[in-house]
């Protein structure tokens, strides 16, 4: 009798457990495929314009800035302006997407002494049908920011990076 009591307790057991788990299969499943990540790739980069287009061509990437030159080195001269656009595809909400753009550049120390390594900022892309085109630029406007090395710009969402452009900060007149 008891050996009987003890079998029906472990396949109750057993049967819990299997129920548990795949319940627990079935919901992470669904969380992880209606939470996929949207993707983005770079429509272009380079150097741009630092006045404004007044009347932008319909469907042009940036929109404000004209693109100069497509190019991942930067002149170390006050006044240049680079930067990139990308396309973003599967994002599932509509009208206004949270994004984290991280900018990460060589040492600059600020005229107070301040020592600055980058910045972190929160970003709206706007949405359209789960599309959206998104720019970013940097003008280099403070003869502190003139220092060589490497620009890393990186925007993601809560879960992922979903680009990741560089740049290389040389002097002036280096090719």
């Amino acid at each position: 009798m008891e050996r009987r009591i003890l079998m029906a307790k472990t396949a109750s057991t057993r049967h819990a457990t299997r129920s548990a788990l795949w319940m627990a299969a079935v919901f992470l499943g669904t969380a992880f495929c209606a939470g996929a990540a949207p993707t983005a790739r770079i429509i272009e980069s380079g150097l741009y314009s630092t006045d404004p287009v007044a009347d932008p061509p319909r469907g042009t990437p940036v929109g404000r800035y004209r693109l100069l030159e497509r190019t991942q080195k930067v002149p170390l001269r006050l006044g240049v302006r680079f930067g990139f656009c990308a396309q973003f595809e599967g994002v599932e909400v509509e009208g206004k997407y949270m994004l984290t753009e991280i900018v990460r550049h060589p040492l600059m120390v600020q005229p107070s002494g301040i020592e600055i390594t980058g910045w972190n900022v929160p970003r709206m892309l706007n949405v359209e049908n789960g599309r959206g085109i998104w720019c970013e630029s940097h003008v280099l406007t403070q003869p502190h920011e003139l220092v060589p090395g490497r620009w890393r710009f990186v925007v993601g969402d809560a879960d992922a990076d979903l680009v990741v452009e560089e740049f290389d900060a040389v002097p002036a007149g280096n090719p």
